[in-house]
This record gives structure tokens, sequence and C-alpha cells, in this order.
């Protein structure tokens, strides 16, 4: 009975312990050499979802799973290929995508931005209600299509990747409206309605139809 319990306990430690291995990935990450080149890490659960900002090429939306061997988080892209971002105990660096990073903070984020953009950054990273509630009782109207092409495409409250600003996600092959577009630090975004819900996904996940 005793040997029971001691092989339970030791088998909730080691669950315990990839948790929290998994979970320090999580978070907003800047090059060393380069601030405004940042990762964004969320997950819910044993799921990882990955964002890049000013990487090439750019990584938006995609998902995958800790891999407790390579103490990693690995993601299949959709090329083919696999990315792997892995954790430097020693210097509590996340290497991959062809850079070094480390935790980014508050203070390094606002330095990177221009004077005028610098308080829009630090409010809370929310959606104005009020914004939202007029656009999605919106009628989607004419406009031209496109068709998404990338694999769940984030839609959201407007053309930033640095904000957790997550309207919804759009299949691949799906049709939207596109009502306008804009560039942004070098990136083209669409303004797009679907289903009712008027947001912005990356121009690299969207074609015209």
């Amino acid at each position: 009975m005793k040997s029971s319990y001691l092989i339970l306990a030791a088998l909730c430690f080691v669950i315990v312990s990839c948790s929290n291995d998994a979970e320090k990935f999580a978070g907003l990450w800047q090059s060393v050499k380069d601030p405004s080149k940042q990762i964004t890490i969320t997950h819910s659960g044993k799921t990882f979802s990955v964002d890049t900002r000013n990487i090439e090429p750019e990584v938006q939306g995609l998902t995958g799973a800790y891999n407790a061997d390579k103490d990693g988080l690995e993601f299949a892209h959709e090329s083919g290929d696999t990315i792997l971002l892995t954790y430097d105990a020693t210097a509590n660096h996340i290497i991959g995508l062809g850079g070094e990073f480390e935790k980014a903070t508050t203070t390094a984020v606002a330095e990177d931005l221009p004077a005028e953009e610098t308080a829009e950054k630090t409010e809370e990273a929310t959606p104005a209600e009020n914004e939202n509630v007029a656009d999605n009782a919106t009628n989607c109207g004419k406009g031209d299509m496109l068709v998404i092409t990338g694999n769940n495409v984030r839609v959201r409250n407007e053309p930033d990747l640095t904000k957790q600003n997550i309207l919804l996600q759009v299949h691949k092959n799906y049709e939207v409206v596109q009502l306008d577009s804009k560039t942004v630090d070098g990136q083209k975004w669409y303004k797009i309605c679907y289903d009712g819900n008027i947001g912005w996904v990356s121009g690299q996940y969207a074609a015209k139809k």
C-alpha cells in the first residue's frame, strides 16, 4: 500500500513539474539584440499559441505543445517545417526563430514605440466594448471578397500583434468581406467582416478571391 502511495506521489510531482516547465514560456519576449522583434506566447492547458512581431517569416496563431525531452515548445508551420523554441535555464532566455529572446518589460516595450503611441500601448489590452457592439451589429454589406489562406487565422480588434485583442478565429478557405486595408510597421492588414463580426487580419493570411 505504501509503495502505491509513493508511486502516485511521484507521478503527481512529475506532472506538476512538467506543467511548471511549460508555463515558463508564456508571456511576451523580445530579442536581446533588437527589442522591436517580439514573440508572444499564450497557453490554454497543454496547448500553446505563438505570435511574432517584426520577425521574418511572420508567425501568427500557430498552435503547439511542450516537448519535455527538448525542454521546448514545438509548432508545426503550414510550410511543413517545425518551429522549436527552447529554454536556456542559465540565462532565462528563449532560443529560436533565428535569435535569442528575453522576457520583455513594460519599459522596454514602451521605448520601442513612437511617443504618440506609448499611452495607447500601456492601456488595458481589452477591446473597447462600445466600439465592438457597434461594429458587430453592422451588416457586412458589400465589398471585395477575400479568402483566408492560413489555418485558424486570428481576427483582431485592431491591427496590432502586441495586444491580447483577439475577437475570433477564421478557418482556412473561408470567405470574408474586405472593408478596408492599411499598412502598419511595414505589414499589410485587412479590415474584414465575417458573420457580422468586424476586425483585422494580417495580409499574409488573406488573399483576394
